[in-house]
Protein backbone atom coordinates (compact mmCIF):
# COMPACT_ATOMS: atom_id res chain seq x y z
CA UNK A 1 0.00 0.00 0.00
CA UNK A 2 3.17 2.35 0.90
CA UNK A 3 4.25 1.90 -2.86
CA UNK A 4 1.18 2.49 -4.33
CA UNK A 5 0.77 6.11 -2.64
CA UNK A 6 4.94 6.78 -3.08
CA UNK A 7 3.97 6.27 -7.37
CA UNK A 8 1.25 8.17 -6.90
CA UNK A 9 2.70 10.87 -4.81
CA UNK A 10 6.11 10.71 -7.67
CA UNK A 11 3.48 11.10 -10.40
CA UNK A 12 1.55 14.04 -9.10
CA UNK A 13 4.86 15.74 -8.44
CA UNK A 14 5.76 15.56 -11.82
CA UNK A 15 2.82 16.95 -12.81
CA UNK A 16 3.20 20.11 -10.36
CA UNK A 17 7.12 20.52 -11.14
CA UNK A 18 6.34 20.78 -14.84
CA UNK A 19 2.64 22.29 -15.31
CA UNK A 20 1.78 18.95 -17.43
CA UNK A 21 -1.34 17.69 -16.84
CA UNK A 22 -2.24 13.93 -16.87
CA UNK A 23 -5.08 11.19 -16.55
CA UNK A 24 -5.21 8.68 -14.54
CA UNK A 25 -7.24 5.53 -14.65
CA UNK A 26 -7.69 2.98 -12.33
CA UNK A 27 -9.16 -0.53 -13.07
CA UNK A 28 -7.25 -3.79 -12.91
CA UNK A 29 -4.36 -1.93 -13.68
CA UNK A 30 -3.47 1.70 -13.01
CA UNK A 31 -2.52 3.88 -15.82
CA UNK A 32 -0.83 7.54 -15.59
CA UNK A 33 -0.95 9.26 -18.79
CA UNK A 34 1.02 12.42 -20.26
CA UNK A 35 0.91 14.15 -23.52
CA UNK A 36 3.30 16.68 -24.49
CA UNK A 37 4.01 17.68 -28.21
CA UNK A 38 2.81 14.71 -29.40
CA UNK A 39 4.89 12.50 -27.68
CA UNK A 40 2.77 10.25 -25.18
CA UNK A 41 3.69 8.63 -21.98
CA UNK A 42 1.99 5.77 -20.43
CA UNK A 43 3.02 4.51 -16.98
CA UNK A 44 1.09 1.32 -16.16
CA UNK A 45 0.75 -1.08 -13.42
CA UNK A 46 -0.68 -3.83 -11.33
CA UNK A 47 -1.70 -2.86 -7.64
CA UNK A 48 -1.14 -5.89 -6.30
CA UNK A 49 1.77 -6.96 -8.26
CA UNK A 50 4.30 -3.97 -9.02
CA UNK A 51 6.57 -6.32 -11.21
CA UNK A 52 3.87 -6.02 -13.58
CA UNK A 53 4.21 -2.72 -15.07
CA UNK A 54 5.40 -0.55 -17.89
CA UNK A 55 6.36 2.63 -19.08
CA UNK A 56 5.82 3.42 -22.56
CA UNK A 57 6.84 6.31 -24.87
CA UNK A 58 5.94 6.82 -28.06
CA UNK A 59 5.23 9.23 -30.66
CA UNK A 60 1.95 10.69 -31.96
CA UNK A 61 0.97 8.52 -35.05
CA UNK A 62 2.56 5.52 -34.46
CA UNK A 63 1.02 2.48 -35.55
CA UNK A 64 1.14 -1.20 -33.83
CA UNK A 65 0.07 -2.87 -36.87
CA UNK A 66 2.89 -1.97 -38.98
CA UNK A 67 5.89 -2.25 -36.96
CA UNK A 68 8.31 -2.42 -38.99
CA UNK A 69 11.53 -2.71 -37.07
CA UNK A 70 12.19 -3.79 -33.35
CA UNK A 71 15.03 -3.78 -31.10
CA UNK A 72 14.29 -5.98 -28.02
CA UNK A 73 16.26 -7.22 -24.81
CA UNK A 74 13.71 -8.99 -22.13
CA UNK A 75 15.41 -9.22 -18.95
CA UNK A 76 14.04 -12.46 -16.89
CA UNK A 77 12.31 -12.58 -13.87
CA UNK A 78 11.57 -14.70 -11.43
CA UNK A 79 7.29 -15.64 -11.70
CA UNK A 80 6.99 -13.59 -14.62
CA UNK A 81 6.05 -15.44 -18.37
CA UNK A 82 8.40 -13.31 -21.01
CA UNK A 83 6.38 -13.08 -24.10
CA UNK A 84 9.51 -13.18 -27.01
CA UNK A 85 9.93 -10.30 -28.84
CA UNK A 86 9.20 -10.60 -32.85
CA UNK A 87 12.74 -9.30 -34.65
CA UNK A 88 12.87 -8.86 -38.30
CA UNK A 89 15.13 -6.48 -38.23
CA UNK A 90 17.43 -4.83 -35.42
CA UNK A 91 17.58 -1.07 -35.32
CA UNK A 92 20.02 1.13 -34.63
CA UNK A 93 19.65 3.30 -31.33
CA UNK A 94 22.60 6.01 -29.39
CA UNK A 95 24.27 3.73 -27.18
CA UNK A 96 22.89 5.74 -24.48
CA UNK A 97 19.39 4.74 -24.78
CA UNK A 98 20.33 1.03 -25.24
CA UNK A 99 22.08 1.23 -21.46
CA UNK A 100 18.93 0.82 -20.41
CA UNK A 101 18.78 -2.41 -21.06
CA UNK A 102 20.87 -3.33 -17.96
CA UNK A 103 18.24 -1.88 -15.64
CA UNK A 104 14.93 -2.89 -17.87
CA UNK A 105 13.55 -5.20 -20.46
CA UNK A 106 13.72 -2.85 -23.25
CA UNK A 107 11.55 -2.98 -26.40
CA UNK A 108 12.16 -0.46 -29.04
CA UNK A 109 9.65 -0.11 -32.19
CA UNK A 110 9.71 1.78 -35.21
CA UNK A 111 6.62 1.86 -37.50
CA UNK A 112 6.96 2.14 -41.54
CA UNK A 113 5.98 5.40 -41.00
CA UNK A 114 9.05 5.76 -38.84
CA UNK A 115 7.39 7.13 -35.90
CA UNK A 116 8.87 5.61 -32.56
CA UNK A 117 7.49 3.67 -29.66
CA UNK A 118 10.04 2.59 -26.55
CA UNK A 119 9.12 0.03 -23.79
CA UNK A 120 10.46 -0.45 -20.29
CA UNK A 121 9.88 -2.73 -17.90
CA UNK A 122 9.58 -3.15 -15.03
CA UNK A 123 8.97 0.35 -14.38
CA UNK A 124 8.86 0.97 -10.73
CA UNK A 125 10.46 4.46 -9.88
CA UNK A 126 11.88 4.93 -6.20
CA UNK A 127 12.18 8.75 -6.72
CA UNK A 128 11.60 11.69 -8.88
CA UNK A 129 14.60 11.80 -10.94
CA UNK A 130 14.52 8.05 -12.10
CA UNK A 131 11.53 9.09 -14.12
CA UNK A 132 13.20 12.54 -15.47
CA UNK A 133 16.17 10.80 -16.03
CA UNK A 134 14.57 7.69 -17.69
CA UNK A 135 11.79 10.06 -19.98
CA UNK A 136 14.37 12.94 -20.50
CA UNK A 137 16.86 10.59 -21.65
CA UNK A 138 14.61 8.52 -24.29
CA UNK A 139 13.15 11.79 -25.36
CA UNK A 140 16.20 13.50 -25.83
CA UNK A 141 17.80 11.41 -28.00
CA UNK A 142 14.69 10.05 -30.21
CA UNK A 143 13.04 13.66 -30.18
CA UNK A 144 15.40 15.98 -29.76
CA UNK A 145 13.08 17.60 -26.72
CA UNK A 146 13.67 17.37 -23.04
CA UNK A 147 10.24 15.49 -22.04
CA UNK A 148 10.21 17.08 -18.26
CA UNK A 149 11.72 20.25 -17.92
CA UNK A 150 10.90 21.95 -14.58
CA UNK A 151 9.44 25.34 -14.73
CA UNK A 152 10.60 28.22 -12.10
CA UNK A 153 8.76 29.86 -10.55
CA UNK A 154 9.61 33.02 -8.81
Amino acid sequence: MMELKRIENLWNFCKIKTNLPFQKEVGSKVTYRFIKSGITLIHSFNPKFLQDSTLEIQERGFNDRIVGQTYGKVKKQFGMKNSPVKMPQQVFFPEEILKLKDKYSLIIQQDKNRHYKVTLSPFVPKNIYEIFDTVNLISLYLWKTIYFSEITKN
